[in-house]
C-alpha cells in the first residue's frame, strides 16, 4: 500500500504490477536432488526463471491487488551466487500481454542481493541456443528457460531501448558498484538505489528514483555504422550535467534544455548517401533524423581551379579545393609521407617495450609520429607519444571493474582522488584497485559502534571474522547465540527426567519416539555436545538443537529441541575378549619373529655355501710327492752278516 501511495507523488496516472525471478531451475544453478526444484525448502515456492504474478493495474484496484498479491508471496532459493534476473527483464519488457501502455513512461523496479547471470552461463547446464530475445511466456511461467541462454548485457540494453523502459537496480551495498557499472553500459536512464531491508527504505527508494529519473534528460542517438552523432547538452547553472556529458539531471517541470547534435559521415559513397535513424529520449520518444551527402563540390570538376604536381603538395599531389590529392603512394596533409618506405619508424619504438606504437593493436607510425588507434569499446582512450597509456589498463577487482569503479585509470595506475570519468572527487578509497575504503562504517552494524562485533578485524571495508564466527559484521556462529547449546542444559535435564510439567523451557522440547532421533528427517540440525545423565551414572544425554537457517545476514532461528529417549552409557568391556586377544597377538608375534628368523638364517646360510662353492672351484694344486712324506718301510744292512755257507 505504501509504494501505492508513494506513487501519487509523482504521477497520478499510473500502473503496478509485479513478478518474481530466482534462475534457471537445472544444475548447477538449482538444487535438483528429488523434489527440491519444486520445493528447495521448508516454506519456499519452487524454483523459477520468472513468474507474473500480477499485471499492471491502475487505480484503487493496483493498491488491493497488489497488497493481497504480496501477502501470499513465498520466497524461493537456488545453489549459486548469480541470479537470472536478466531472463526476468527481458520477458517483462518484451511481453505485452503485462500491460504496458504505449504512451507512457515505463520503469522496472529490479530488487537483488545477488549478481547477475550472462549470456555463455548457459553453457554449463548444456544451453547453448543464445536467448531470442521473445517472449516465452506460458500462462504466468517463462516456459523456455532451460532452452535459451541468459542475454547479454548488450542485448538487454537493445532491449531495453526498443520497447522505451527505463530500470531501476534496488541493491545492497555489496552489490552496489557492479550495478552502478551495468548501469553505466545501459544507455537508458537506468539508476541504482541502496536496499538496507527495511519496507519504508524500499518504498522511499522507489519514489526517489522515480523522481530522479523525471528529473532526467538524456538523448540517445541510434546512429548506424559510418556515422557519429555528437550530443552536446547545454545545462544551465540550476541544472547538472549527466556524468557522460550526454544529458541534464535536476530538470524541473517547465524548464527547458538545449542540446547540440553534431553529424560526422566516415565515407560518402555516391547512390548510398542517405542515412535514416533515431535519436531516442529515453522512456518517452524518438526524434527520427534524415541525413543527405554531397559527396563531391563543384570545384572538383573544375580543371581550372586544380593545380596539379602543387609545391604545397611537396610536388607529389595536386591540390584540389584547398585540399592535397596525393600521388604515388604518397599520404599527409601535405603528401609529406611515403606508404612504399617506413621513414622514421625508430622514433615510434616504446623504449620500454620496444614496440612499434606500443603494438600494432594500439597505434600506427605515420612519419615518424604515433597515430594512437581508438579503442573499439565506448568510453575507452588511448593516449601518449608511443600510445602507451590509457584509461582501461589499470588493475581490476573481482568484479572486473577497472579501479574498482571508485578512481581513474591514468596510464596504468589508479588514482582513487578523481571519478571513473576523470573528475576530482574527494578520496574515499584507497589501493593499487582503489577497492580499499577509507572509512571502516562498512564493518559496523548500524547499532553498534563496534567493528565487526568483536569477532573479527576490519580490513579493506570488510570484516576478517575469527574461527566460528561468519556473516558480514561477524555476529553469526554455530556455537552462539540461539545455537548456544549450554543455555539449554538444564531445560533438557529437566524434561528428560519426565519434569515437562515444571520446566520452564523457551522453546518447545520433545523426547524421541524411539531411542534415538531419526536425524535423517530432521532437517537442518545441529548436535550438541551429551551432558551426563542424573539417573545413569557413567551415561550421556543427547539432544539436538533444529532450526531454520536465515543467511550470512542473521543469526539461524532455533525452532525446536529433541532428546534421545536412550541415554548413550559406555558397554562394560570383555574381558575374554582382550585376554584372548593379548595372548594371541604375543603367540602372533613369536611366530612371525620366528618366521622372519627362519628365513634370514636360510639366506645367509645359502650366501655362505654358495660362497665356499665359488672358492673351492677357483683353487689350483700341482702334482709331486710332498717334502714331508716319508716311505712307511726303511731297510737296514748289518755289515756283520754273512751268508749261510760263506767261502774263506
Amino acid at each position: 500500500t505504501g509504494i501505492a501511495e508513494s506513487l501519487k507523488n509523482v504521477s497520478t496516472d499510473y500502473k503496478l504490477g509485479f513478478g518474481t525471478f530466482v534462475d534457471k531451475p537445472t544444475a548447477p544453478y538449482a538444487n535438483t536432488y528429488e523434489g527440491k526444484i519444486e520445493r528447495p525448502c521448508d516454506i519456499c515456492d519452487e524454483v523459477h526463471s520468472y513468474n507474473h504474478i500480477m499485471n499492471l493495474t491502475g487505480g484503487q484496484a493496483a493498491k488491493t491487488e497488489l497488497e493481497t498479491k504480496l501477502n501470499g508471496l513465498k520466497i524461493s532459493s537456488n545453489i549459486d551466487n548469480p541470479e537470472g534476473g536478466f531472463d526476468a527483464l527481458v520477458q517483462a519488457a518484451v511481453c505485452q500481454d503485462i500491460g504496458w501502455r504505449n504512451v507512457s513512461r515505463k520503469v522496472v523496479f529490479y530488487a537483488t542481493d545477488a549478481i547477475f547471470h550472462t549470456a555463455g552461463d548457459g553453457k554449463l547446464a548444456g544451453i547453448i541456443k543464445p536467448n531470442e530475445g521473445k517472449c516465452g511466456m506460458t500462462g504466468n511461467k517463462y516456459t523456455r528457460s532451460l532452452e535459451e541462454d541468459y542475454p547479454s548485457i548488450g542485448q538487454l540494453n537493445d532491449i531495453l531501448i526498443k520497447q522505451k523502459i527505463i530500470p531501476i537496480f534496488a541493491v545492497t551495498s555489496k552489490m552496489q558498484n557492479l550495478y552502478d557499472a551495468l548501469s553505466d553500459q545501459l544507455t537508458q536512464l537506468s539508476q541504482v538505489g541502496l536496499l538496507d531491508g527495511s519496507s519504508q527504505t524500499v518504498i522511499n527508494l522507489i519514489e526517489e528514483q522515480l523522481n530522479a529519473i523525471v528529473s532526467r534528460t538524456k538523448l540517445n542517438p541510434q546512429a548506424p555504422s559510418g556515422v557519429t552523432v555528437e550530443v552536446t547538452p547545454k545545462c544551465n547553472d540550476k541544472i547538472g550535467q549527466e556524468v557522460d556529458g550526454a544529458g541534464c539531471k535536476g530538470v524541473r517541470k517547465g524548464e527547458n534544455v538545449v542540446f547540440d547534435v553534431n553529424f560526422r559521415v566516415d565515407e560518402c559513397v555516391e547512390g548510398e548517401n542517405k542515412y535514416n535513424f533515431n535519436i531516442d529520449v529515453p522512456g518517452i520518444a524518438a526524434l527520427p533524423v534524415e541525413i543527405e551527402m554531397i559527396c563531391s563540390c563543384a570545384c572538383e570538376n573544375n580543371q581550372a581551379e586544380i593545380e596539379t604536381d602543387s609545391s604545397t603538395c611537396d610536388k607529389r599531389g595536386d591540390l584540389i579545393c584547398g585540399a592535397c590529392e596525393c600521388k604515388n603512394n604518397t599520404y599527409g596533409s601535405r603528401c609529406e609521407c611515403d606508404r612504399g618506405k617506413n621513414v622514421n619508424a625508430d622514433k615510434c619504438k616504446n623504449p620500454k617495450s620496444g614496440l612499434i606504437c606500443s603494438g600494432e593493436n594500439n597505434g600506427m607510425c605515420i612519419c615518424g609520429q604515433c597515430e594512437c588507434i581508438p579503442p573499439s569499446k565506448k568510453g575507452y582512450k588511448r593516449w601518449g607519444a608511443y600510445c602507451e597509456c590509457s584509461n582501461y589498463e589499470c588493475k581490476r577487482n573481482t568484479d572486473y571493474e577497472i579501479c574498482s569503479n571508485n578512481g581513474y585509470c591514468n596510464c596504468g595506475k589508479c588514482e582513487c582522488d578523481k571519478a571513473p570519468n576523470g573528475a576530482s572527487q574527494v578520496v574515499k578509497y584507497t589501493g593499487d584497485d582503489c577497492g580499499c575504503p577509507i572509512s571502516n562504517s562498512t564493518c559496523k552494524k548500524e547499532e553498534s559502534d563496534v567493528l565487526c562485533s568483536g569477532n573479527g578485524e576490519c580490513e579493506c571495508g570488510k570484516c576478517l571474522c575469527k574461527k566460528e564466527h561468519y556473516g558480514q559484521f561477524c555476529d553469526i556462529c554455530q556455537d552462539c547465540g540461539p545455537l548456544d547449546c549450554s543455555k539449554y542444559t538444564e531445560c533438557v535435564k529437566c524434561v528428560y527426567l519426565a519434569e515437562a510439567p515444571q520446566c520452564n523451557c523457551s522453546h518447545p522440547v520433545d523426547v524421541s519416539a524411539g531411542d534415538r532421533v531419526d536425524t535423517s528427517k530432521l532437517g537442518r540440525h545441529k548436535q550438541c555436545v551429551p551432558i551426563d545423565d542424573p539417573k545413569n551414572e557413567g551415561c550421556s544425554i543427547i539432544y539436538y538443537l533444529h532450526y531454520k537457517d536465515k543467511g550470512t545476514s542473521q543469526q539461524p532461528e532455533l525452532t525446536h529441541i529433541y532428546i534421545d529417549r536412550k541415554p548413550d552409557c559406555p558397554s562394560a568391556p570383555n574381558i575374554i575378549a582382550i585376554v584372548a586377544g593379548v595372548i594371541g597377538g604375543i603367540l602372533g608375534i613369536g611366530i612371525l619373529l620366528l618366521v622372519i628368523w627362519k628365513i634370514v638364517t636360510h639366506f645367509v646360510d645359502k650366501r655362505e655355501y654358495e660362497k665356499f662353492l665359488e672358492e673351492r672351484s677357483k683353487a689350483k694344486w700341482n702334482s709331486g710327492l710332498s717334502p714331508l712324506y716319508k716311505e712307511p718301510m726303511t731297510k737296514y744292512t748289518n755289515p756283520l752278516y754273512t751268508a749261510a755257507n760263506p767261502k774263506i
